[in-house]
């Protein structure tokens, strides 16, 4: 295996232990601020969404200006997104940390 492909793969490897952490925790984190169910459900939809709509829009940056800083302004979004979700006091907050991590989570779908 070449080394560049050795760092997107433990890149996307990190990144989706990180996924992986946070789904099964998201809803009793969610339910401390008194989420409904259905809200529960939103905060999964709403980062599935925004990756959906992030996506192409980040293909092109990637072609356009390189996989690497595309890549790197991914893991950035991401890791901001982790931040916020761990000092969240609001639902709010939560939604916009799912959005901020979909939004720039795009290019790894």
């Amino acid at each position: 295996m070449t080394r560049p492909l050795l760092i997107i793969f433990l890149t996307i490897f990190v990144n989706l232990i990180g996924f992986g952490i946070i789904i099964p925790l998201l809803p009793f984190y969610a339910q401390t601020f008194g989420a409904s169910p259905l809200v529960i459900g939103l905060l999964f939809a709403i980062f599935s969404l925004c990756q959906l709509i992030a996506a192409p829009a980040l293909g092109d940056l990637s072609d356009r200006y390189g996989r690497r800083p595309v890549l790197i302004f991914s893991l950035l979004g991401t890791v901001a997104s982790f931040v916020m979700l761990a000092l969240a006091q609001t639902l709010t907050v939560l939604f916009l940390a799912r959005i901020v991590d979909g939004l720039s989570g795009g290019n790894i779908s």
